[in-house]
């Protein structure tokens, strides 16, 4: 079963349904995790290491080439997806929007056809990263 995890604000967190957890059929939390999960301890046991590229990314200001680099990060953390044969094809597409924040949106084809869209609120874990670096360079968080 693959257990739901949605976008607090503040990362994420599973989603609890009458007590148990709540399952998702679809690949959200993998591309979730495999977007946000940054380097942490399971990189020592996974083919696909995981860094913060990603993330760091979503600061650069909006130009054509950092879009382009956005994307090119995010289709790098999914293209385990393609190797392992959950997906026939992955493509993001970043864009600004009116508050100069970078969001992207995510397109994933399976085996047989069907596509799968995702767009995460990529926008507070920015918020979050801002602060962290603002906190590590001895500024008020």
């Amino acid at each position: 079963m693959d257990i739901l995890l949605m976008d607090n604000g503040d990362g994420a967190e599973v989603v609890l349904q009458a007590g148990d957890l709540k399952g998702d059929g679809t690949l959200y939390t993998s591309v979730y995790l495999s977007l946000f999960g940054g380097d942490n301890f399971s990189n020592v046991f996974e083919e696909y290491e995981s860094d913060n590229e990603f993330e760091e990314s979503l600061n650069l200001p909006i130009t054509k080439q950092n879009l382009k680099t956005v994307e090119n990060k995010a289709n790098k953390c999914l293209k385990w997806m393609i190797d392992n044969g959950i997906a026939e094809d992955v493509k993001s597409f970043a864009y600004g929007n009116i508050e100069n924040k970078i969001n992207v949106d995510i397109t994933i084809t399976e085996p047989f056809g069907n596509e799968q869209s995702y767009a995460v609120v990529w926008e507070n874990q920015k918020r979050i990263l801002r602060r962290a670096k603002r906190a590590g360079a001895g500024a008020l968080a």
